[in-house]
């Protein structure tokens, strides 16, 4: 069989995670929450709101009265519960009455910035290959929402999600991503994914369940340090098993929250691992060593220190021949277990670095032509 992957004269080469790719202020907490909500008597006054939420105007909001409560800063997945809970008795005390409505929603951020773009893939990939039921359990309504579109609607959001990963990040996740029920553009903006599936909820345990689902597939990425390994799981599990597996304790929230059969549930499987793995198999994470920079006390641009790393590292095995310290310092540079100082990478001199170093002769490709093939039988 051709090999899905083009011959390169490639060596391993250092990654380096969301905030330092995109040059974002590191921010503490895991995950954010935007509450739309329309209805009648909303609490306004944010000093009543505190500690946790701020009221934010919607226009695109109706109803007698509207609002959209927005957590004031990121938080930990176990500060969840006690957060929706403080709205829900601020609701409560202030006479509030919660409308059903088509046009609210919740959108989730997950804080993706200490992320390497392989557990970033990682997620992407986990959340595509279960994203239409996932879609399904958030509302009926929400199933080819224009506003929160699955991939399987608009397949164009996984190329420009491809064309950044095999980028390493220099390629722009463009504002048209907004409306994905997975908004990648959000990384830009923020260092974070924006899931924007999740119906207008009147009941506080669904959005405590929704954020449940969500943790999982955020918590189970790391520990796939090659994306393509979740294909292999796909592939030796099965559908079924997999499903279970991979949502651990809430795959029976997501069954007793859909009207899909198992049958459909598999088969709409079999269409998000094939989107999964266009992501997953589009380089060769062999290749890939992450990194981590300490953060730097002067405040200097980390994306300058990183462009200056790539072109030590790409020098580093003939220098290596005749200077111990060169081995000393591209195993600190390639170890994601390592920390290193910015200001130690600026002092170690560099025989031969060039600010702009050479494009290799042969460039990697990986619009291959094999697929891969997940037979219903695993």
């Amino acid at each position: 069989m051709k090999s899905p992957f083009l011959r390169t004269t490639e060596n391993p080469s250092p990654g380096y995670d969301i905030k330092t790719l995109l040059g974002r202020i590191p921010t503490a907490g895991e995950v954010g929450i935007e509450i739309e909500c329309e209805g009648n008597k909303f609490e306004k006054n944010n000093a009543n709101l505190a500690p946790f939420w701020e009221f934010h105007q919607d226009h695109s909001l109706r109803g007698q009265d509207n609002a959209e409560y927005v957590l004031a800063k990121p938080i930990k997945f176990d500060q969840v519960p006690e957060a929706i809970e403080a709205l829900w008795k601020i609701m409560d005390k202030y006479g509030t009455v919660l409308d059903v409505s088509n046009r609210t929603s919740v959108h989730v951020h997950l804080n993706c910035q200490k992320f390497h773009l392989n557990r970033l893939t990682a997620f992407m990939a986990l959340y595509f290959i279960v994203e239409e039921a996932l879609t399904e359990w958030c509302g009926d309504h929400r199933v080819g929402n224009l506003f929160c579109l699955r991939a399987k609607d608009a397949p164009a959001l996984v190329s420009q999600i491809k064309r950044f990963i095999r980028s390493d990040g220099k390629l722009e996740l463009r504002d048209n991503l907004h409306y994905g029920g997975l908004n990648a553009h959000a990384l830009m903006k923020f260092g974070s994914l924006e899931i924007r599936t999740l119906r207008g909820c009147t009941n506080p345990q669904a959005i405590m369940d929704w954020l449940s689902i969500l943790r999982r597939l955020y918590d189970l990425s790391a520990e796939f340090s090659d994306p393509r390994d979740i294909c292999g799981m796909f592939s030796a599990e099965g559908p079924a098993t997999f499903f279970d597996t991979i949502l651990g304790d809430t795959a029976a929230i997501v069954r007793q929250g859909i009207a899909m059969t198992e049958d459909q549930i598999r088969d709409s499987l079999y269409d998000g691992i094939r989107l999964a793995q266009d992501i997953c198999y589009c380089r060769d994470w062999s290749l890939y060593k992450p990194v981590e920079l300490a953060d730097d006390p002067f405040g200097r641009d980390p994306r300058k220190v990183m462009k200056k790393l790539g072109g030590m590292v790409a020098q580093s095995d003939a220098w290596a021949t005749s200077h111990q310290s060169a081995n000393e310092f591209f195993s600190l540079a390639t170890t994601a277990n390592t920390l290193m100082p910015i200001q130690q990478m600026e002092a170690i001199p560099f025989p031969g670095y060039t600010e702009e170093p050479e494009e290799p002769e042969e460039i990697y490709d990986t619009d291959y032509d094999v697929d891969i093939d997940f037979d219903e039988e695993g």
